[in-house]
């Protein structure tokens, strides 16, 4: 996402101008590797190649919708939802970042903030006021996978509302959001949904096809699905990159469960430019898709190359930064998720031949 606020020539016409640019090196998400020739005889000047080491095609172009919206000067900058169940009420959490058109400090009693909540079937269920919050509802509703439920996908809508207080016209911006309640949790055997023994039944995927190749295709999307829940399929992995927000919408209300993973496929070198690249990637991945009941589990990378010796300290330091951010579930410290990724990085190290998908980590507790 990018701001063009400050580029526009109000009164006048506009263009916006998109470069694609697909060239990978050994600093980008996912990796390649560029060869120049020098030899004038055989090559024009600057010619080179690029190699690369994963299994789909590395396609330039835009593929999904590109949307220029606008807002009030106070707008909805982030919203962060957490969901838990105590007893028989199933409990929504919420954060409200607002944002500013104007430069300088803000405070949050700056701004006022409501957030209204729907039922599945549309029922109001309550307001609340406030940057943070939160609300009751019945746990007649609660999110649960395919086949584990005879209703499966059940999504709330809530509206998420800021103004500034000042706004003598009591400008609001409003952004409807779905949110599912449901809780993950884990030990040492066994994953769980609200409470119930979870088993992962599905595959890893792409978003391109043979039928219409790359592009977001919404007849595809359906087709995907069903033969999803042919399969008896309740999950799938999105190998290897993010997919477009709609197939993650159809997994939200569908009730398929989803591995989501980034586009850092067969890291190797594990240098500092490449963490930095990772570690932004990672948090634009969970900013995005933090809110979505479908999401149980982040992947940090496919198939790295973790028998080399900086893996295991890389991947503990990319993980350390998504804490920072506050991704990370509750009662689950960092040093824990830590000290499993050293042992079994260690047990990597001493099996050189494996490459394995190794670096995943649980989405929070709640449904976020």
């Amino acid at each position: 996402m990018s701001e063009v606020t400050d580029r526009l020539h109000y009164g006048d016409s506009n263009r916006i101008t998109v470069a694609i640019n697909n060239t990978l090196t050994s600093a980008t998400i996912p990796q390649g590797y560029v060869h120049y020739y020098d030899d004038p005889t055989r090559y024009p000047k600057g010619y080179f190649t690029q190699s690369l080491d994963f299994d789909f095609t590395n396609y330039a172009g835009i593929h999904r919708h590109v949307h220029l919206y606008t807002t009030p000067a106070t707008y909805v900058h982030d919203v962060t939802i957490n969901t838990d169940i105590m007893g028989d009420k199933g409990l929504i959490q919420y954060a409200i970042t607002p944002g500013s058109a104007d430069t300088g400090p803000h405070r949050s009693e700056d701004f006022q903030c409501s957030f209204k909540v729907y039922d599945p079937r549309g029922t109001y269920v309550g307001t609340a006021n406030g940057c943070e919050g939160i609300i009751a509802a019945s746990d007649e509703f609660l999110w649960w996978p395919y086949l584990m439920s005879d209703t499966p996908g059940q999504l709330f809508t809530v509206w998420v509302s800021v103004r500034d207080k000042q706004d003598k016209k009591g400008t609001w911006d409003h952004y409807p959001q779905k949110v599912g309640i449901r809780v993950m949790g884990w030990n040492a055997t066994t994953l769980t949904i609200n409470g119930v023994p979870l088993y992962l039944k599905g595959m890893g995927k792409h978003e391109d096809s043979d039928i219409r190749g790359k592009g977001l295709d919404y007849p595809l999307i359906v087709k995907d699905f069903s033969l999803l829940k042919w399969l008896g399929a309740n999950s799938f992995r999105t190998s290897h990159y993010p997919y477009a927000e709609e197939i993650m919408d159809m997994a939200d209300q569908e009730g398929i469960m989803v591995v989501d993973e980034s586009p850092a496929v067969g890291l190797s070198g594990f240098g500092e430019a490449l963490m930095a690249k990772h570690i932004g990637v990672m948090q634009e991945l969970v900013r995005r898709d933090k809110n979505r009941p479908s999401v149980i589990m982040w992947s940090v990378g496919n198939e790295p190359k973790s028998q080399e010796a900086p893996a295991a300290e890389y991947f503990k330091s990319v993980l350390s930064r998504l804490h920072t951010r506050g991704f990370f579930p509750r009662g689950l410290e960092i040093n824990e998720v830590q000290r499993g990724l050293h042992t079994l990085a260690t047990r990597l190290n001493s099996r050189t031949s494996m490459n394995g998908r190794v670096h995943c980590q649980p989405a929070r507790r709640q449904a976020v």
